[in-house]
């Protein structure tokens, strides 16, 4: 019985009410398509996004390695003081 009551209420829409019907289901449908298609890129995104993460992490510990060194080259080089022989006096 209820489906003869939707189809009587659909036979007494407008055609200008089932077109606006219509459009409004479009915008949903379309609505959801984007979300799956930004559903299924959301792992590669995430994947890139730790790739980054662990790009960058390498790139500071380099730098801390050579921040390191000069720091111990620096030091070494207060510690042993080089003389050319162009002194003045």
């Amino acid at each position: 019985m209820a489906k003869a009551n939707k189809s009587a209420e659909v036979a007494d829409m407008s055609i200008a009410d089932k077109l606006k019907a219509l459009y409004d289901l479009q915008l949903v449908d379309t609505a959801i398509d984007k979300i799956r298609i930004l559903r299924g890129e959301l792992p590669l995104e995430v994947e890139d996004l730790e790739d980054e993460i662990e790009g960058l992490q390498t790139r500071v510990s380099k730098f801390d390695d050579d921040v390191e060194n000069l720091e111990k080259s620096i030091n070494s080089k207060k510690r042993n003081p080089v003389h050319t022989g162009a002194c003045c006096g």
